[in-house]
């Protein structure tokens, strides 16, 4: 429907409505806000498909040879990547990641056994993965805590999976699998190639 359609559609059926008594009156307001939206809507489509054709046009009036200047600001991706460089640990001092973890664990009255590491390097994003797996044994409310610690301490840290395992339902101890990767920069020399 056009404007005025909508308009007088909209009279017509207040004015029908209204012959009906005081929620006619109500029910005929909120047609005519309706109607009012729908010729608001229709109007702000119209602007924007104006616009849209404008830019076209001006896009096919520019000449082929013509070049596309680049923003002076540097692209959002490259940007991303150097914060994500400037966040990572230090490979050269993955002892003192591990003295933290061990510190954390102390902390949270955890029971930390042998750990497993693997020390990886990522080829495609250029920084070095350090996996630490790490059973624990201890209250939920200490296993949380630790991870807790761990992240605060080691903020280029993740912990990627936890597992908890119970032998008696009315044990309060848990026994628990956490892996943290620690995601670090360094000389790519030791790494395979």
């Amino acid at each position: 429907m056009k404007a005025p359609d909508l308009a007088a559609f909209a009279l017509r059926a207040r004015l029908a409505l209204a012959r009906r008594g005081g929620l006619g009156l109500v029910a005929g307001a909120l047609l005519a806000l309706a109607a009012a939206g729908g010729v608001a809507v229709q109007q702000q489509q119209r602007v924007a498909q104006r616009a849209a054709r404008d830019v076209a046009l001006q896009a096919s009036r520019r000449p082929a040879s013509e070049p596309v200047v680049a923003s002076d600001a540097p692209p959002l991706a490259a940007q991303r990547v150097r914060e994500f460089h400037a966040a990572l640990g230090d490979v050269r001092r993955t002892d003192d990641a591990l003295k933290a973890i061990f510190a954390a664990g102390e902390q949270s009255r955890l029971v930390l056994d042998q750990a497993e590491y693997k020390l990886a390097y990522d080829k495609g994003g250029r920084f070095w993965t350090y996996a630490v797996q790490l059973p624990v044994s201890g209250s939920y409310a200490a296993i949380r805590a630790f991870s807790e610690r761990v992240l605060l301490a080691l903020p280029y840290a993740s912990l990627d999976e936890i597992d908890f395992h119970r032998k008696d339902i009315a044990q309060p101890t848990l026994d628990a699998r956490l892996r943290f990767t620690l995601h670090l920069e360094g000389p790519a020399e030791g790494a395979a190639r």
